[in-house]
């Protein structure tokens, strides 16, 4: 459980980073594009390590899998979206850009939280032990 919060504040940091540096390249032409790609790398990569770990818990499979093919998703589409409606409808494009990775940052949160919160239920339903009592 330790790891998926760690995972969720890498991701929430390195977004938020990532999205700062986007609004100043976009708005300002103040480029910082190295730094801004290194930041939405690390997004996806908190996205695909936190995708790997629910596919292997029980209840969260699909939510992984889903999670992979996005973590795909991402970089292709911010590494090609120089190419994609040179011109005046290139805005277009930026926009999706924001909205992909927004939703990336999203997943993360929302999938994270519910990891955690099935975790702590299955924590609650399971026997617990007491600890032995000394003979006297």
């Amino acid at each position: 459980m330790k790891i998926v919060r760690i995972i969720h504040w890498i991701s929430n940091i390195a977004g938020t980073g990532a999205l700062v540096l986007g609004l100043l390249h976009w708005l300002a032409n103040i480029s910082f594009l190295d730094a801004h790609m290194l930041l939405g790398l690390t997004v996806t990569l908190a996205l695909l390590a936190l995708s790997i770990i629910l596919l292997f818990t029980r209840g969260m499979r699909v939510v992984g899998a889903l999670g992979i093919i996005y973590a795909v998703i991402i970089p292709v589409f911010g590494m090609n979206q120089f190419l994609l409606l040179i011109g005046d409808w290139h805005w277009l494009v930026r926009v999706a850009h924001l909205l992909v990775s927004a939703g990336a940052m999203g997943f993360v949160g929302i999938t994270s939280a519910r990891y955690l919160k099935l975790k702590q239920a299955e924590g609650k339903d399971a026997p617990h032990m007491s600890a032995p009592q000394p003979v006297r």
